[in-house]
Order: structure tokens, then sequence, then C-alpha cells
């Protein structure tokens, strides 16, 4: 899918003001004709078309809401810790404030970026003028209740409940009132339903376009989150249900990818050719794939936007990758920052529970293979020609702390800090470095939303939280017989059992903080497994606060902050 500048220039430059004079002559009414608005450019089926675009391109500016620098969707959880020796990236939990910038930054986003947009597409449709025919306002409606459902969901995890906005605000507003989890659960459930309707059956080829699986993938979840919270386990059987459309094909021709495809040239396994470049949709023959974001080098509008004029790619290279080329060799000279392999910056550190503790059921598994997780590290650094090209060794010296060691055997008194510079490396995102900067720490590879492998684990829950233990096991077993590992029996299946399966499959992939926001058991799980975010995190922050410029600017009613904050 092509994008260009003037599609992000679209969303930055329209208003959601209609305005008209007194007279009800026609000819007398305003119509701004030096720049896009409703008025002269949501008009035909073009004009709607740049306008869905422009919301593919706002939804995947999510992707760097906290800059090149932090993944606040993976950060602090029982994945992943802060690379760092200071307290941000939720290593201490009492920063998580009203001001914080991720607190700001997604709540912004939603609103500005996405919800206005959604709600101006689907006002703008409902206008007798509007010249489209019945098929596509059909499919522009569906994409715009998609993604108003898609962001309604990412606030719903994130803060509880919020406002709920249906319609353009054609003036300054100041008394907006939080509506209910549930209420916004249900506004959600109500708009992927009617995509899930709506929306066409997948194509051939789907580059990055939303399809009716994509809402019933979406769906199983918000019907699991409304079980959860209303205790009405036929919502459990509606997940199953919405999820069951999309495994056994009746909303499009997806299936799990047992064999190897595409570049088999090169060495790997199935599971590693899901996310290896130009693998990551169907045009490539990956089956699996529901909904992938794309990153497309030196086209315009290809990418994501950190600044004014500062254009970046997938970042997840630099944020899960370590940080290599502080790393030394025997004789003390530095790695360099990237050859073959993209530069990180080692800021997504894993913590022992998933570099250890998730693979001891079967360290075979496919998706700990060498191909999947780089655990061997090379000297790349041709200035020092007795180690280049060599495996970096390293082992505990007399003080416990892990040093390089010689080509003899001997210790060097060269540390490596295991925080941020050495540590397994997740090879789904590997990648072709983004408009050819290798330094750079991001790739053009488009990135995974959604995968059927995700779906059965969905479906696997909502089984399990319905008490239908075998039934979770079977798919749970789908997912691991891919992998070629050990199965489970149906004794095995827990929700901790569920969310290590999830880690194995999806890690990179899930934000892992909305997941277990969702399931509500974020508290005890960074508790459990992350040592430097346990000692602050506190119940109440199973929930972000609501950010205090929102509570301040509704001057007219009182806008409840979450307990705790």
């Amino acid at each position: 899918m092509k994008k260009t500048k003037t599609f992000l220039t679209i969303i930055l430059t329209w208003i959601s003001i209609l305005f008209f004079t007194g007279c009800s002559s026609s000819f007398l009414d305003e119509i701004p004709l030096d720049r896009f608005s409703p008025e002269n450019f949501l008009i035909d089926e073009a004009g709607f078309e740049a306008a869905t675009v422009a919301l593919y391109q706002a939804c995947r500016q999510e992707h760097i809401i906290g800059g090149a620098n932090f993944d606040y969707m993976n950060l602090g959880t029982d994945l992943i810790e802060w690379g760092r020796y200071d307290s941000r990236g939720f290593k201490d939990y009492h920063l998580l404030n009203s001001q914080h910038e991720a607190v700001e930054g997604y709540w912004r986003w939603a609103y500005r970026d996405m919800i206005r947009q959604c709600n101006l597409i689907l006002e703008t449709l409902d206008h007798p003028d509007i010249q489209v025919s019945d098929e596509a306002r059909q499919n522009f409606e569906a994409q715009a209740k998609f993604f108003r459902a898609y962001t309604y969901n990412v606030l719903v995890t994130l803060y509880g409940g919020v406002p709920i906005v249906a319609e353009i605000i054609d003036e300054p507003k100041f008394d907006f009132q939080r509506s209910s989890k549930v209420d916004v659960l249900q506004f959600i459930r109500q708009d992927l339903e009617d995509a899930g309707q709506l929306l066409p059956t997948v194509a051939n080829v789907s580059d990055g376009r939303i399809y009716k699986a994509a809402a019933y993938h979406l769906l199983s979840e918000v019907y699991i989150s409304l079980g959860m919270e209303t205790n009405d386990n036929s919502y459990f059987d509606m997940a199953i249900e919405a999820a069951s459309k999309v495994i056994n094909g009746e909303v499009g021709n997806y299936r799990m990818m047992t064999e190897r495809f595409g570049d088999l040239s090169r060495p790997g396994d199935v599971f590693s050719d899901l996310f290896y470049t130009n693998q990551q949709n169907r045009a490539s023959g990956n089956m699996e794939v529901i909904w992938s974001w794309q990153f497309e080098s030196f086209t315009l509008g290809g990418s994501t936007t950190t600044g004014a004029n500062n254009s970046t790619g997938n970042n997840s290279p630099r944020w899960w990758f370590p940080e290599q080329e502080k790393i030394r060799t025997p004789n003390g000279l530095f790695n360099i920052a990237a050859d073959s392999l993209l530069r990180g910056i080692g800021v997504n550190s894993p913590l022992n529970y998933f570099k250890y503790n998730i693979w001891q059921l079967d360290p075979n598994d496919m998706r700990n293979s060498p191909y999947n997780i780089r655990r061997v590290f090379y000297y790349n650094n041709p200035a020092d020609p007795e180690y280049f090209g060599k495996p970096i060794r390293t082992a505990l010296n007399s003080q416990g702390a892990r040093v390089i060691v010689r080509s003899d055997g001997s210790l060097t008194n060269y540390t490596v800090d295991t925080l941020r510079e050495y540590y397994p490396w997740i090879r789904k995102v590997d990648g072709k470095a983004f408009e050819d900067n290798i330094v750079g720490g991001q790739s053009e590879n488009d990135l995974i939303k959604m995968r059927l492998g995700e779906t059965y684990l969905l479906r696997a829950e909502a089984y399990l939280r319905k008490g239908d233990k075998e039934s979770a096991a079977h798919d749970i077993n789908v997912i691991r017989q891919r992998a070629q590992a050990i199965p489970i029996e149906a004794s095995d299946v827990t929700v901790d059992f569920l969310l290590d399966e999830r880690a194995r499959e999806l890690v990179a992939e899930e934000p892992r903080r909305r997941t277990l926001s969702r399931m509500g058991v974020l508290y005890e799980r960074v508790k459990k497994y992350n040592p430097s975010s346990a000692t602050s995190i506190q119940p109440h922050n199973e929930l972000w606060p609501i950010p205090q410029s929102v509570i301040d600017s509704n001057k007219e009613s009182k806008m409840e902050q979450n307990e705790g904050y």
C-alpha cells in the first residue's frame, strides 16, 4: 500500500468545524478553497480513499509515541526492563503520573490523530451530496469503524473508562464525562460488529489493508474483556465464535504456516520465515498474517515521523537489539556499531523470565532455535584480526562480574554489561536497514500486528475462562505443534501458562503491557518476574492515570482521576 506525505498533511490540516453563514442561499455558504477541508475534499471516492489511507498512516504513528528510545507497551512488564541504570522506562513506577509523556502521548494520539479522523469520515459519509457508490461507502464506513474500535480498545485497556466521542465536535467543549469501562467496551463491540459485517473478505493480496478477519480477531479479544468485566460467560462463547470465523476460514483464507516458504536459500525454519524481510504479507505467501503495518524505504509517507524532518522506519531493531558496539575484544578494541546486523541501543532488555524460564519446558522449541533467538555473537571489528569473526566468549570472574575471555581461556578485565550490551537477540525483528541507514536502528520490514497464531491463543483464552481446558489445550497445541514443542495436557492450562505461551509465540509483536492489563495481572506478573520494577509497582498501576492536562482543561465538569494517582 503506497502512502504519500499528502495524506499525512491531510491529518494535520483537517479541522472538524463546519461553519455556515446565516444566509439560506447556497452561493453564500463559506467553502474554503485554499486548503484541505471536509467541504472541498471529502466529496468523492478519491477523497475518502485518501482520508482512509491517512488513517492507516495515523495508526502507524502509534509505533513512535515514545520516540526512538521508549517502547512503552513492553517496558516495565514481565518480559523486559529498561536497559539503563536510571529510573525511566517504568523501572520506577512512582514516576508514572498524570503528566508522564506516555500517559499524555497515547491519549493525544487516540483522540487527536485517530478518533477525530474516524468521526470525520463517518459523519461526512452521511451527507446526501457525497458522490460515492454504496459499495465504497460501506467499505469506508467499515474501515473507519474498525480504526475507531481499535483506538478505543487501546484507551480502555490503558486508562479504563474514558469519554466516548462518537461525533465531530464543532465547538469548544469543556464538560466531557468518563463512560464506564463496560460502556466503552460495548461501544467498541458495536463498531467491530458493524465493521465485521461491512468489510470485504481478504483479497489475494492484502498488504496492509483491513479485512473482515481483523475485525473478528479484535472482536474476540473485546468479548473476552466484556466477559471478565461483567462476569457473563456468554461473552466467552461469543469470543470463541468470533475467533473461529477466522480460524475456520469463514472470513478469508488464512492458515498456520507449517512448512517453510519464501526465500529458501537461507538457513532457517518456518517460524523464522514468518518474519523474514519481505515475507510479512500475503503477497509473499505468508497466509498467517491478518494485518501488518507497512514501512517503505525511500517512499514519501512510507515511514513514521518523530519530528519535523525526521522520518523513521520500524524501530523494533533499535529497541530490542543489544548495544554490541560497547563490547571490547580481548585486545581492547570496540565492536563496530553495525555490520550485516542493524544497530541496537539496548533499551528493551529481556528479563530472565524470557531468557531462560519460559524455555525450560522444552529447550528444543523451534521458537528458541538459533534462527529465532541469537545467543552467540561475534567480534566484528576488522582492526583486530586476531579476533575478527570469532565468537564472543564470556565468563564470571572471582568478583561475580561477567568478563571477556581470551582464546586461551584466560579472563580479561573487560566487563560485559548484560543489561544493555550482551543479551539474547530476538531475530524476528531483524531486517533490511530503513533507507539503507545501518546505524539508525530502524528496518524497512513491515510489522505484523495480527496473525492467526494469536487468534488461536485468544480462542484458547476464551475456552479457559469458560472452563473448557480440553479445548484450550487443543488450540495451544496447534501453536506448539508448529514449533515442534512438547504438547501439553488440559491440566497444564492456566492463565500463567497462556501468558508463557504468548511470550514464546508473540514476543516483540504483542503490546505486552496491554495484554497484562487486559487480563488484570500486570501487578502480580511484574512483582514475580521483573526485579527492577517490583519494588515500586503498585496495584493501581494496572491502569494509567488520566492526563492532568485533560482534567485541567475539562473545567465545566469534573473528570475523575483513576484511583491511586
